[in-house]
Parts: structure tokens; C-alpha cells; sequence
């Protein structure tokens, strides 16, 4: 669910603490004319791209043991819209190494993904499942009735039900999420009931420590690739907020 932010300059300022929160305070913020990628004092990364403020960007932690391949994996997001008008995030692509990301210009070519990352909402309503053969009709029934005396074959027991396919995915690979200005998405599987993505069916080991390259695509065309760390164990801390207003320091 999008909440409102303050501007660019403050949210940057009071993402991080200590040396981190100086170097993206509003005293030392310059324009910006490219990517900047920072790894803050907490355990994601922090990237800003135009009016894009992404943050704390991490694989969440699992285990000491990481993942293994064919495991899913969900991301820690955050992302705030500083601009004046909507935009939206209409895809997500991980990738085992930058050069899989770079490679990946349409991000149309599955094997070069690390897996496909799927929008899960655990509180999005669940379709009523559909029966694979329809009920037949009087007459087919009473056919089916003779024709199986005529002949001597027996008719399927009413105990019998077609088997029913498993979804490919947990989630939904189409993505499509909404940022109105001023506002931002949080996208964490810690949140309770909280939208998340995950990557599914993973295509490499993700130990702990090691980093999965993700990239970011915008309905405008813009994309932000990151280098996301897999995180570390979080247990026991406080609720973070990214986006709380800042006071001013003193002289600005």
C-alpha cells in the first residue's frame, strides 16, 4: 500500500545513520545525473534514480544457510515516487551477475534469469477453482448409461475427480503497481499480510553474503539494476520507517 514521503533531499537524509545519513543528508545532496548506488548502515541498498528513491533492497533472510537452487526467495523493497507525476513499476528481472542484467536488454531471454520474481498479496482474494470436466447433460447421461450396459464397460465411479493443476507460480508474474506522487510502495514479507515479491525457482545458490542483480522496469521506460545483498538475520529488531520527516540541521 503506497503512504506519502517527504522530498528527496530529506528522505535521503534520514534513510541512513551515522556517516551514511551525512553523506545523503540535504547539507552534502547534489544533483544527481546518474545511478546512485550507496549500501546503507542497515543491511539493503540504497539506490536513487531521477524522482526513484529505492531502499533497504535485500533478499530477505531465510537461513545461515542461504538459499538453494530451486528455492524461493523474497525481496525486501521499498520504493518512493519524489516527482510530480504517477509512475509504475510493470516488471522485475534477478539475474546471477551483472553481465546476465546487461545482457538482458528486452529482458525477454529466460535463460539468462536467476528465476522469476512474481508479485505476492496474501490478502488478495483467492478465485473459486473451476472444474476441469462440466456436468453432462440428460441425455449424454442417460447414453452413457446404455451404451455402457450394451457393451459391458464399466462407467468411471462418482468418487473420481479430475485431477486439478497446481498454479506454475505462488505469485502472479505479471507485475503492475501504482506510485502516486509524493507517495511510496513498501513490498516486505515481514510485513504481516504485506505485499511482497519473490523470486521463484531459483537458477543459483544464494549463500549468505553473496548478492542477486535485479532490475528494476518503469511504465516509462526507466530501469534501475541493483546488486541486492542476501540479508541478514533481523530478528529482534524494532520496525524501521524510511520515510518519517527530518528535522532540518541547524545553518540549512
Amino acid at each position: 500500500m503506497a503512504k506519502g514521503i517527504i522530498t528527496a533531499r530529506r528522505a535521503a537524509a534520514i534513510a541512513l545513520a551515522g556517516a551514511a545519513a551525512a553523506a545523503l543528508s540535504a547539507c552534502s545532496a547534489g544533483n544527481e545525473t546518474q545511478t546512485d548506488m550507496k549500501v546503507s548502515a542497515i543491511a539493503g541498498v540504497n539506490v536513487d534514480e531521477g524522482d526513484l528513491a529505492l531502499r533497504d533492497l535485500q533478499v530477505e533472510f531465510d537461513s545461515a544457510a542461504g538459499y538453494a537452487v530451486g528455492d524461493s526467495a523474497a525481496l525486501r523493497v521499498w520504493i518512493g515516487n519524489e516527482g510530480e507525476t504517477e509512475v509504475g513499476l510493470t516488471g522485475v528481472y534477478a539475474y546471477a551477475t551483472e553481465e546476465d542484467a546487461a545482457a538482458d536488454t528486452e529482458e525477454a531471454d529466460a535463460s539468462l534469469w536467476a528465476g522469476v520474481v512474481t508479485f505476492v498479496s496474501p490478502t488478495a482474494p483467492v478465485e473459486p477453482a473451476t472444474s476441469a470436466e462440466e456436468e453432462p447433460s440428460d441425455d449424454a447421461s442417460e447414453t452413457g448409461t446404455e451404451t455402457g450396459a450394451e457393451t459391458g464397460a464399466e462407467t468411471p465411479s462418482g468418487d473420481e475427480s479430475p485431477a486439478v493443476e497446481e498454479p506454475a507460480f505462488e505469485g502472479d508474474p505479471a507485475i503492475d503497481i501504482a506510485i502516486a506522487p509524493a507517495e511510496y510502495v513498501r513490498l516486505d514479507q515481514a510485513v504481516e499480510d504485506g505485499d511482497y515479491l519473490l523470486v521463484e525457482d531459483l537458477g543459483t545458490a544464494l549463500p549468505v553474503g553473496s548478492q542477486l542483480w535485479v532490475k528494476f522496469v518503469f511504465a516509462d521506460g526507466s530501469e534501475v539494476l541493483a546488486a541486492l545483498p542476501t540479508g541478514q538475520d533481523t530478528t529482534g529488531e524494532e520496525d524501521r520507517e524510511y520515510y518519517e520527516p527530518a528535522e532540518e540541521a541547524e545553518g540549512h
